[in-house]
């Protein structure tokens, strides 16, 4: 049995249980203000080296959840060990104000996880493997399931072996999002996708963010991807997560802004604390600043600059800038 078929059956029904019976509505939590998702001072080792270090992180309910960080941050040990597919060593896992680990038949039927790279049973045409999985869910919606087939232009009929990669992850994207989950937890799954098919599974997302009371934390590298989709983020470094905040309330911290000078004019060897991700190309200066000033006051010797303009940062600016902190001033070629 592949990887991804395992991860349903055995993270989130229960080996012991086998095909238990679907979930009850009533066992997930109804108080909107409690996150659906809560961990505190989770700390994971490999062998000597620490992943994760008394990491703390909140996702409310009906967020949809943008985790990023470098290669080796920790996020995909970090999406496990909420999904109950890896032990814990220290600290705590909440998911619907509930342990990961005493969570009932019905609240694990309630999540499901697709990560890069799953495996599904090969043999099986994807019309089997929808028969296999919709028995464990009650909430198994095949109107749902006959559109997102339509949606992804996949074949019932067509064995998993004969799909091409960007196929087998819509097939296992389909079964996650049939069964009308509460919580989705997706860990790399634009990788290696071309264009046209990062734009189905996108498109796939957002029926799935648009699922009432559907949560979903999602990690990528695709930054460009899950932006129009992200309304929370969070910024996984050093084994922490350093900022969890709305996406809309850090645009309002953060903004790119951007000037030119009349000559070229040397940059001060003090510059504001606030100034972040600081380039230059020619008379052209582009400044990633933390709480601009109303008055948008620049300081000495850029106080007779023109062009100024002021917008918000990307996401990707975003991460370079939190992630990766740097006052060097790069110099970009005119």
């Amino acid at each position: 049995m592949g990887r991804a078929i395992g991860a349903v059956v055995d993270a989130f029904v229960g080996n012991e249980h086998g095909r238990g019976r679907g979930p009850h509505r009533s066992e997930c939590m109804n108080d909107s203000s409690q996150p659906v998702i809560a961990v505190r001072g989770l700390s994971y080792r490999f062998g000597k080296k620490s992943v994760l270090d008394a990491l703390d992180l909140d996702v409310p309910q009906g967020a949809f959840y943008a985790l990023l960080g470098a290669n080796g941050a920790g996020k995909t040990t970090l999406l496990q060990l909420i999904a109950g597919a890896r032990p814990m060593q220290q600290g705590s896992a909440n998911v619907f104000g509930f342990s990961v680990s005493q969570l009932t038949i019905g609240q694990r039927q309630q999540m499901t996880y697709v990560a890069e790279g799953q495996e599904l049973p090969t043999w099986m045409r994807l019309e089997q493997l929808e028969a296999f999985c919709a028995p464990l869910y009650d909430t198994w919606d095949m109107s749902l399931a006959t559109k997102l087939r339509a949606r992804f232009d996949l074949d019932p009929k067509a064995r998993i072996d004969a799909m091409s990669r960007g196929q087998r992850m819509k097939a296992a994207l389909l079964c996650t999002l049939a069964p009308r989950p509460k919580l989705i937890v997706m860990d790399e799954p634009f990788t290696g996708m071309d264009v046209a098919v990062k734009d189905d599974l996108v498109r796939g997302l957002l029926d799935a963010a648009s699922l009432e009371g559907a949560t979903v934390l999602l990690c990528s590298h695709d930054i460009a991807e899950i932006e129009p989709l992200a309304d929370w983020v969070g910024f996984l470094n050093n084994g922490r997560v350093s900022i969890s905040a709305p996406l809309d309330e850090l645009r309002e911290r953060y903004k790119r802004l951007e000037f030119t000078t009349e000559t070229s004019t040397r940059m001060p060897e003090q510059l504001p604390n606030n100034w972040m991700s600081i380039e230059r190309a020619g008379l052209r200066v582009s400044v990633l600043v933390k709480d601009l000033a109303e008055d948008r006051a620049l300081p000495a010797p850029f106080q007779d600059a023109t062009r100024v303009n002021v917008r918000d940062a990307t996401l990707k600016e975003l991460y370079i800038a939190i992630a990766k902190p740097t006052r060097d001033i790069v110099e970009v070629p005119v």
